[in-house]
């Protein structure tokens, strides 16, 4: 079975190492360093391939519209691509090319098909969700629809960020793909369809992440931990200074909170060591680690963004660019 990976960021490094130890993979398909629209999470995978002694396509169009890109891909000999990282749409071309076809990996906290579209993980932690639920499913034309090879299921601890978030994600897709290949379902194409209407998350942007320090410092958290690294991060503002705030622990002491009653929402009530706690409109919030930390002071007050306007934004620009139905988890926050 020839058998090849498409990826062109970081996020599918820890899959794609796992499979070519496990399993035949003949290459990866990604982009060259000057493709176009790459993605901040761009990674080169060429000394990657070279350590392994497997071939590297590189394509110069991430949707892979490129004529030289086509007749580079239409001479390989496909059975079967696995999706380890790869942001955009494949073309039905190239899905028919494949002689078992392409597998890609999506899920939710209610599932494939109740939170298809962009950015579950990230709304899934934001939301405070303790649980994900995670598919392999055979790519079809359309966002997640094709039928499904198998599913777990994992827990997130309030110890988890986004980034915890996709190494949990890598280990259970990289499971699944394996015992799948080993039972033969995959070879026999088998999968169950998705007969629910789908419902779908919206795109989310780095505008989004202002902070409304009006909210719980744990729902404050869930932002923070939700878009650490690789994304750009939950932020605020002070006196034109920006700060992105990386990590951050939500301080629940509701009956002893009235200490801080006189103090706005987002002040910096103190300093302690590497730290900085910061009054939210429920308990407080110590963040641990931020950019511009050297700027903070006691005292100072950050501005705070309206959440239910953000929440606002994001459905009207998915509404005017998609016409699918939205997922009632973001809905029912408006």
């Amino acid at each position: 079975m020839n058998i090849y990976l498409l990826n062109a960021t970081l996020n599918g490094k820890l899959l794609s190492e796992i499979l070519c130890a496990r399993m035949p993979v003949k290459g990866i398909i990604t982009l060259n360093d000057d493709g176009d629209n790459k993605t901040p999470e761009y990674h080169d995978y060429s000394e990657f391939c070279r350590e392994r002694e497997i071939n590297c396509i590189k394509l110069k169009s991430y949707n892979m519209s490129d004529e030289s890109d086509q007749k580079q891909l239409g001479q390989l000999d496909i059975d079967l691509i696995i999706v380890a990282s790869w942001q955009r749409l494949i073309p039905s071309w190239f899905i028919r090319q494949c002689s078992i076809g392409i597998i890609g990996a999506h899920g939710s906290h209610e599932g494939i098909t109740m939170g298809r579209g962009r950015s579950p993980q990230n709304w899934a932690l934001m939301m405070g969700k303790t649980q994900f639920s995670l598919s392999i499913f055979w790519i079809e034309e359309g966002t997640d629809n094709g039928a499904v090879i198998d599913t777990r299921e994992f827990e997130y601890m309030d110890t988890d960020n986004i980034l915890t978030s996709y190494v949990k994600i890598n280990l259970y897709k990289a499971d699944m793909i394996l015992k799948n290949i080993e039972n033969g379902r995959i070879a026999r194409k088998e999968g169950t369809v998705q007969n629910e209407q789908g419902y779908y998350l919206p795109q989310r942007k780095r505008e989004d992440g202002m902070i409304d320090w009006n909210r719980d410092a744990i729902a404050v958290n869930n932002m923070v931990r939700a878009l650490a690294k690789p994304y750009p991060g939950a932020f605020t503002v002070c006196d034109d200074i920006e700060f992105i705030v990386w990590s951050s622990r939500p301080v629940v002491a509701e009956d002893v909170c009235y200490l801080y009653d006189s103090a706005a929402n987002g002040t910096v009530v103190s300093i302690l060591e590497d730290s900085a706690l910061v009054k939210c409109g429920k308990n407080l919030l110590l963040i641990d680690s931020c950019t511009n930390y050297d700027r903070l002071k006691e005292g100072m007050v950050f501005q705070s963004a309206d959440y239910r306007q953000q929440l606002q934004k994001i459905i009207h620009r998915h509404q005017q660019k998609y016409d699918t139905p939205l997922s009632r988890l973001v809905l029912d926050e408006v």
